[in-house]
């Protein structure tokens, strides 16, 4: 079970039978591996590492992981992980959450493992112990994943629908029409991932004058805040290479402008950009449901390429968006006069927040290969997305 709290760590690991925290893993969380996550990140990880600990308490005996990590029985803790091991790994068909329970499990007991070394050599055995049960793969691993960006006629039919002028649109009221626009054009031409969009504020837009040309340059603040956030499910930044500042075109500067002026629904108190019809901080769940729409608006013909395309999904999702902006993106700074495949990895990563050890730039350039011989990105850009300012549909 997990408990909020009003100290660090924010959240804990609490035993159902004592309601007391469970130990190790609060020591985890503080300072071996847990911190620095965001807070969705550590309810995830202490929600398998619960599990390890249910499993232990079934087994061996109330709060058996804690006893025995405390009292040095490293031989009970290798038993214990074996037994976890073995449970996980002999479901049918694993998922990607069965994965990540034993990562993170893994990774607990590593890092304790690792913190009790000094203190008795005998811990040494476990990071070689877990070394040697591997990893646990995904039933479907092997498969063709899908990383791609939307088809053209899927874009398309999706920017026409989405316009605040569009008799598509689904969206009856004008200033949730302009609050979407916003929206979709963040994801796209921003890069952004739902929960960073949601985080913005009404002052993330910030602008300065070039030295060189004199223009007005634009950028945003993609960071946490420091309001409180009374939302059921918190966004959060992924990681700590997330909190950047990414360059904002004049379109979406138009779009983001337009909204905080004339149609963003605000009753003083929500510093959040996107806000509800009622003025609360616009929820997650409310984005997903907004693309839901849209695709059930799209052509039979727009639906059947969209499925094929992305491998049976059947909803356009927010992070449908970001895989068509980032791959686009590579393709744009390819082109560029120093677009070495190096320097424009690194640029993706700084664009898109991700870490310095992270594929996902390669997934992308393979997909921008794939893409490429069906269109060229730059006719993408230039003049499909470029030129969907307000009032230009």
């Amino acid at each position: 079970m997990l408990l909020r709290t009003p100290g660090r760590p924010s959240v804990a690991l609490i035993s159902d039978r004592t309601s007391l925290p469970r130990f190790w893993a609060t020591v985890w969380l503080t300072g071996l591996g847990g911190a620095g996550k965001s807070e969705n990140t550590q309810k995830a990880r202490l929600r398998h590492i619960g599990a390890f600990y249910e499993a232990c308490d079934a087994r061996y005996g109330p709060d058996a992981l804690d006893r025995a990590i405390g009292g040095g029985h490293v031989n009970a803790v290798l038993a214990m992980l074996g037994d976890f091991y073995l449970t996980v790994s002999t479901i049918q068909s694993p998922d990607s959450w069965d994965v990540s329970r034993w990562e993170a499990v893994r990774a607990f007991s590593k890092a304790v493992a690792l913190l009790l070394t000094p203190w008795d050599a005998a811990w040494n055995v476990v990071p070689h112990y877990l070394e040697s049960l591997g990893e646990i793969r995904r039933g479907d691993e092997g498969k063709f994943r899908f990383v791609r960006a939307l088809p053209d006629l899927v874009l398309d039919e999706l920017l026409a629908i989405a316009h605040p002028e569009s008799e598509l649109n689904p969206f009856k009221d004008e200033r949730v029409r302009w609050r979407n626009w916003l929206i979709v054009h963040l994801l796209l031409l921003g890069g952004l991932r739902r929960g960073e969009s949601l985080l913005l504020q009404v002052d993330s837009l910030k602008h300065d004058v070039d030295r060189v040309t004199g223009q007005l340059i634009y950028w945003l603040d993609v960071t946490t805040t420091e309001y409180e956030d009374e939302r059921a499910t918190k966004p959060s930044i992924k990681t700590a290479e997330s909190h950047r500042q990414i360059p904002v075109l004049s379109d979406l500067v138009a779009i983001y402008e337009h909204y905080v002026n004339e149609m963003r629904v605000s009753d003083g108190d929500v510093p959040f950009l996107l806000t509800s019809a009622r003025s609360s901080a616009l929820s997650a769940e409310s984005v997903t449901k907004m693309f839901e729409q849209y695709t059930a608006a799209l052509s039979p013909v727009a639906y059947a390429r969209f499925y094929e395309c992305t491998g049976g999904k059947r909803h356009i999702s927010p992070h449908d968006l970001r895989h068509t902006s980032a791959t686009a993106r590579y393709a744009l700074f390819m082109a560029q006069e120093d677009g070495s495949k190096e320097l424009t990895l690194q640029r993706m990563r700084a664009f898109f927040g991700w870490s310095v050890t992270s594929k996902m730039p390669e997934l992308y350039a393979k997909a921008a290969i794939q893409d490429d011989l069906l269109r060229s990105w730059n006719d993408l850009f230039d003049k499909r997305i470029l030129r969907l300012r307000a009032g230009n549909q």
